[in-house]
Formats: structure tokens, C-alpha cells, sequence
């Protein structure tokens, strides 16, 4: 997995004061047990093998606020060609301190697709299938390309959205101009 480093990301607290986040790769021991998350972030740290797959993490004064997991599909020849965001999760509404927080989580995907892939400005590059609470988020905040719906666990439908590269790039640019730019941590 390409691991493009750790950056700190503007952000705002509830109250609209200007701060910073961190957003990095994650590790085992940043994988929350229980509590305020509903996915079993420990469980399936344990059961997954990361040779595709990565986990990114933002935390803001030392708390977890989100995790992102995603999977980069390649060619037989090993050229990437296609990111898919398999969770993401945020601290819920009325626990967290910070925002933006899934919109950063994303735009660190969508840098590793624009970092590893080369597919053409209106091929697929980051795909996602919403469960249906979150629809209107990524349709309108996030502004994806609706797809249809999809299967994504016996009995439980969702809805796919996709960004195409050109997309992808629309995106992180709007991030920017609402947010601010991200700095990159020097290791």
C-alpha cells in the first residue's frame, strides 16, 4: 500500500473556532473497542489482511474522530486502477468536537487514488456503497455521482456513488476552498 504520510487538516470546532486535525494512517492499537463506534473496528483489524487494504484515522487533541477503510484494486500487471471505500465512520453528531470530518477523511483517499492511479479524467477512480442513512451526504455534501442501488449485506440495500479522476479532483479542490489547505507532517 502507497502510504502518502500524515498531514495536519484545518478544521473548525462546534462552535466555529478554527483549529487543526491530524489525519494519518492508522494502526492497530487506534482501533476503537466499543463505545460511541457501531463498527467493530478491533474485530476486523484482527481478521483482515491489509495487503490491499489500509485504514486512515483523524484525531483532533489526542481523541478519535473518524476511521476510513478502503481497498485498491489493481490490474493483473499490479496497476491500480480503482479505490473503494469500504467504511467509514465518524464520531457520532453529539460527540464530536470538530468538523469536517468524513469530507478529510475522504479527500486522503482520494489523494492516494490520484497519487497511484492513472485512469483516463472520467474513468471510475473512488467507488463506495452508502447504507441508506447516509445517501443525502455523499449525493449532496459530498457531491459523488449516484450509481443505483445495490446489496450490500443480505437484506439490507444501499446505494453505490462513484467520483471519476476528474471528479475526484473537483473534490478535493472544493475541500480546499471551504477548509483550507492540509499540511504534510515531515517524518
Amino acid at each position: 500500500m502507497t502510504n502518502i504520510g500524515s498531514y495536519v487538516v484545518p478544521v473548525t470546532t462546534v462552535t466555529k473556532i478554527p483549529t487543526k486535525a491530524i489525519l494519518e494512517p492508522a494502526q492497530k492499537k487506534d482501533m476503537p473497542v466499543s463505545g460511541e463506534w457501531e463498527f467493530a473496528w478491533q474485530e476486523l483489524w484482527d481478521k483482515t489482511d491489509f495487503e490491499n487494504q489500509d485504514i486512515v484515522k483523524i484525531t483532533y487533541d489526542g481523541i478519535l474522530s473518524g476511521l476510513i477503510r478502503f481497498a485498491v484494486y489493481s490490474t493483473e500487471d499490479g496497476i491500480p486502477y480503482l479505490l473503494e471505500v469500504l467504511h467509514l465512520e465518524c464520531l457520532p453528531q453529539n460527540k464530536r468536537s470538530i468538523e469536517p470530518l468524513g469530507r478529510w477523511l475522504l479527500w486522503y483517499v482520494v489523494q492516494i487514488g490520484l497519487t497511484l492511479s492513472t485512469v483516463a479524467e472520467n474513468d471510475p477512480l473512488i467507488q463506495l456503497d452508502s447504507v441508506e442513512d447516509a445517501i443525502e451526504y455523499y449525493r449532496d455534501v459530498v457531491k459523488m455521482e449516484p450509481l443505483g442501488w445495490v446489496t450490500i449485506a443480505p437484506g439490507e440495500d444501499g446505494y453505490a456513488f462513484q467520483f471519476t479522476r476528474k471528479c475526484a479532483k473537483v473534490f478535493c479542490q472544493t475541500q480546499t476552498n471551504c477548509y483550507g489547505y492540509p499540511t504534510k507532517i515531515k517524518s
